[in-house]
């Protein structure tokens, strides 16, 4: 998990627990933990289908476990690749036996070597970076529901500990445990909603910006490359935030041989 992820929820959750003023454990109640967390997970699954709610747990690991590059990061690998095609009369075998730590660009780099068409290369790029942002909305709103849920669901565990409490008046032994139900299934509730699933759907969402942003420069850059752009433009192009008419329009690459000295 990202070390600010981590710090945060923790920190948030020790505030609460100290709150509690050394008591902590009485603030633990598994049967209200149970109608939340529970409830919540299985309302969320009701809406959706197996895979995708095995998609939205798998964008939630990816969003707290792996950090996007940089937009420097994926122009200085796209230079690099122009580079080689620039220089390299070998440049096929090399870029096909190269390894990426981009993905998205490897792949590009892969379809351009393999010979396909500049149009067929380029709508199955801007195909796959709305697929990947479709992903990401998808895991958005899959946590958002939840995020709506999860309040709900802890006034569902207040009423339940309610009639527990109401029902049950002349045994003073049920009225603790039912109040105890009745309130801290609102708290559970509060703190799922606020402290877990609102920053992990703030997360995913600025995390999906990041991707499409990477994706697109990589096909903005190798599409300018593959009709012989000249890599040491690229930096400018690109984060000059020129538009994709613009990076096409650019100057190709010089092929003049460099003078011997």
């Amino acid at each position: 998990m990202h070390i600010a992820s981590l710090i945060g929820v923790t920190g948030a959750l020790l505030l609460i627990a100290l709150a509690t003023g050394g008591k902590f454990l009485q603030f633990v109640d598994w049967p209200a933990m149970a109608i939340v967390i529970g409830g919540t997970g299985f309302c969320v699954m009701a809406k959706s289908t197996l895979a995708e709610f095995r998609e939205a747990i798998g964008v939630a690991k990816a969003v707290l476990t792996v950090s996007p590059q940089t937009p420097d990061e994926v122009i200085d690998a796209l230079t690099e690749v122009g580079t080689i095609v620039r220089y390299d009369d070998r440049w096929m075998i090399v870029l096909e036996e190269r390894e990426f730590s981009h993905a998205f660009l490897a792949k590009g780099v892969r379809m351009w070597v393999d010979g396909v068409d500049h149009a067929v290369m380029r709508d199955a790029m801007l195909r796959e970076v709305a697929q990947e942002k479709s992903r990401f909305d998808r895991g958005r709103d899959f946590f958002s529901f939840a995020q709506e849920i999860a309040p709900g669901m802890g006034m569902i565990g207040t009423l339940v500990g309610l009639v527990l409490m109401m029902g049950n008046m002349t045994d003073p032994r049920t009225i603790g445990p039912g109040m105890a139900v009745a309130l801290l299934t609102t708290l559970y509730g509060a703190i799922l909603a606020n402290v877990i699933l609102s920053p992990l759907v703030q997360k995913i969402v600025a995390h999906g910006k990041k991707v499409r942003r990477n994706n697109e420069l990589v096909v903005s850059g190798i599409l300018f490359l593959r009709r012989g752009g000249d890599a040491r433009l690229l930096a400018d192009l690109l984060l000059g935030n020129a538009s994709p008419q613009e990076i096409m329009a650019a100057p190709k690459a010089d092929t003049t041989p460099p003078v011997p000295v």
